[in-house]
């Protein structure tokens, strides 16, 4: 009587059960390795973003109460301004663009500060605002506002 050997392989239905199992892993790992990029992406670009917005408040207030108005003489084209909106007591919306993002667009605000009590003509209230695109995940807004006192 020939002896058999007890040696066994791995029949079909392991082999498709491991494949199946591997698969899934490596699914959840590539989406988490997206998710990643996408969550880098958005860091990178709001913390570009509030590199604007703070260039631009440091800017109003190295200027002061007095250079903090909307004058084409002060903000000019040639940098990189235009202005949307100018009133007649200096007030009003200034327009630029960030080119270290996607479309990125941002304004200053500058408005005499106004309560329920009224307007304080000594204190100016500056908004500054950043938005660019990229997508839902990656798209976004940022604004920082600040009040500037004129001090006598």
């Amino acid at each position: 009587m020939p002896m058999r050997s007890r040696v066994r392989g791995f029949t079909l239905i392991e082999m498709l059960a491991v494949v199946f199992i591997l698969a899934v892993g490596l699914t959840c790992v590539s989406a988490l390795f997206v998710a990643g990029l996408v969550s880098a992406r958005k860091a990178e670009r709001l913390s570009a973003a509030t590199n604007a917005v703070q260039q631009q408040m440091e800017r109003l207030r190295s200027a002061g109460f007095s250079g903090c108005v909307v004058d084409p003489d002060i903000f000019k084209s040639s940098e990189g301004y235009t202005i949307n909106q100018q009133n007649e007591d200096g007030t009003g919306q200034i327009g630029f663009t960030v080119p270290e993002l996607p479309n990125g667009q941002g304004t200053v605000d500058i408005a005499f500060h106004n309560t329920g009590t009224g307007t304080y003509p000594n204190l100016k209230d500056l908004t500054v605002t950043v938005t660019w695109t990229g997508g839902k995940p990656t798209g976004g807004t940022t604004a920082f506002r600040t009040l500037i006192a004129n001090r006598p």
